[in-house]
């Protein structure tokens, strides 16, 4: 487009606005005149800058500048991300499965997706990307991001990642790969009476996948079901409400929402659909769960269907619009807050602005302990061993009617719920932080190499087992040299062996090795069975909890 026609339209635009301003707003400070300021501000900069400027760069920019002064949750996304979206909630693409944005000049992974190739490789949320194949990724813009990371299955990318909680570099090799149009990564019984069902996220085909796997579970007589929503980020609120409404009897209310106005805008309740409204029903939950996860188990926690087991979740409790422009790129807007059936509104305190989005998503990071929501935490202790401390949150009378309600009830018990956000597990499960050694080696990737090297090895003790995954979970440990194993990977990423810390963490490399082969040789199904039946704390506390029905 010409100057002289680019000139031409600003001026019409610019006097329509002032007849349309001076016909509806007579005022000093008017609507009009705000919007006069900024296009003044984008034809000085367009016409007098010292470097030519891309016009449509500087209104993108102009519109992400606003989006960040809002929440951590509105961000504008160019044509590409648009596309990459809807293809992410679609289930059609390669990649290296993160979701992302670019905060302050820094590419921020704002969560691995389940299963993906950068949840495999040990890439967390909050890690930030500041190389991608040896090229600084400060400054870069989302189409560069999508651009470098998505490609060919099986090509890979060379990733230096900083990790600011611990402020160390890592390097990530990671093999592009198709991400999985499935939300349900497992389904299965673990006995003759508990199903298990794993929600990665939720996309458009979520709910009728989770219905097909619930009636094959109730076909096989369960009795009792988990459902592990654990770094689940959330998605469609619309499914979410759909996989409620398979377990609440017709109109029981699952979730609302409000937006400017002080009156309700919407409500959604259930429409009984019998899916399993009357067995023992518990939710797994950890401080990756956000957003539809949330809505999920606040409505079945609210409505006292099911038991929430884990840590606090993450605290979004805003919703997003998605509104389109011309040009194919789109403002995803917070147009409204959403409460539990109690009232509860779970969204975690934020500050506006790029330093308070940093801080947001610096903060989920941190785990919070019941220490710091309640006074007298040691009253609630449930269960304590070498692995876990279970605290029974749901014996708080007084706990849900008092969650984000702008104030804290003076209980003595409740000291900071404001400030958390996020839904309390009625079973707050605490473990033991690994030694540094433990996670160095999984932040590295080196599980993942001693797991193929130890299938990559004709002689290795795991061959036997290729046939059974049950035979592989119940006799299979390690490999006799397992520790001259970890020595040799810490040699090929020189990471120093910590003697003190392997002895301590053992169990638990071996254990991670163990689910790493298992995902090799088995799936993901197989490995994530391996994980509930043998090495995961938090699912046998939930396979045990008493549960009452209303």
């Amino acid at each position: 487009m010409s100057r002289i026609l680019i000139t031409v339209m600003m001026l019409i635009v610019l006097a329509f606005g002032i007849f349309l301003g001076t016909r509806l707003n007579r005022g000093g400070d008017s609507r009009f005149e705000r919007q006069k300021k900024m296009l003044e501000a984008y034809g000085l900069m367009k016409e007098f800058y010292v470097d030519e400027v891309n016009g449509d760069s500087l209104a993108s920019a102009g519109i992400q500048g606003m989006a960040e002064f809002l929440d951590p949750h509105t961000v504008y996304l160019e044509p590409e991300k648009v596309s990459y979206s809807q293809a992410e909630f679609d289930g059609n693409f390669d990649g290296i499965g993160i979701e992302f944005d670019v905060i302050n000049d820094t590419l921020l992974v704002v969560t691995p997706l389940s299963g993906g190739p950068s949840a495999s490789a040990g890439i967390t949320a909050g890690d930030r990307i500041i190389a991608i194949d040896s090229v600084s990724a400060i400054g870069i813009s989302p189409q560069e991001v999508l651009r470098k990371l998505r490609g060919t299955r099986g090509t890979t990318v060379r990733l230096k990642v900083l990790r600011p909680v611990s402020g160390k570099i890592f390097d990530f090799l990671v093999a592009r790969g198709k991400i999985s149009t499935s939300s349900i990564d497992a389904a299965f019984m673990l006995d003759h009476r508990v199903g298990y069902i794993r929600i990665s996220r939720f996309i458009a085909t979520t709910a009728d996948e989770f219905r097909l796997s619930l009636a094959q579970l109730k076909k096989q007589g369960m009795l009792r079901l988990v459902i592990d929503l654990r770094g689940n980020p959330g998605g469609f609120l619309e499914q979410a409400v759909e996989v409620a409404d398979e377990f609440l009897a017709k109109d029981q209310l699952i979730v609302y929402t409000k937006g400017r106005n002080t009156g309700v805008m919407e409500r959604y309740v259930a429409k009984s659909g019998d899916g399993y409204e009357k067995g023992d029903l518990i939710v797994l939950v950890d401080k990756g769960s956000a957003s539809a996860s949330e809505i999920l188990a606040g409505a079945l926690q609210d409505n006292k269907r099911a038991v929430i087991v884990g840590e606090l979740s993450f605290g979004k409790g805003l919703v997003q619009r998605q509104l389109p422009f011309a040009d194919g790129s789109a403002l995803r807007l917070t147009v409204s807050r959403y409460y539990t059936p109690s009232g509860r509104q779970i969204q975690r305190v934020y500050r506006k602005g790029v330093a308070g989005r940093e801080r947001y998503y610096q903060d989920a990071m941190t785990n919070i302990l019941p220490q710091k929501l309640f006074a007298h935490s040691d009253s609630l202790l449930y269960l304590k061993n070498s692995d876990v401390t279970v605290y029974k949150t749901s014996s708080l009378p007084v706990l849900v009617s008092s969650i984000q309600r702008g104030k804290i009830k003076a209980t003595g018990k409740l000291t900071a719920l404001r400030d958390a956000g996020g839904v309390i597990p009625d079973y707050w499960v605490t473990g033991k932080a690994y030694t540094d050694f433990y996670q160095e080696l999984y932040q590295s990737g080196s599980l993942d190499d001693m797991a193929r090297k130890v299938l990559d090895n004709p002689r290795s003790l795991a061959q036997g087992y290729r046939a059974s995954l049950d035979q592989f979970i119940v006799d299979y440990s390690e490999e006799s040299n397992f520790e001259a194993l970890v020595i040799k990977a810490c040699k090929m990423k020189k990471i120093i062996f910590n003697r003190v810390g392997f002895i301590q963490d053992r169990k638990h490399i071996a254990d991670a090795v163990k689910s790493k082969i298992a995902h090799q040789l088995f799936g993901a199904e197989g490995q994530i069975m391996f994980l509930v039946r043998s090495a995961d704390p938090v699912f046998n506390i939930a396979a045990t909890v008493p549960v009452s029905h209303p």
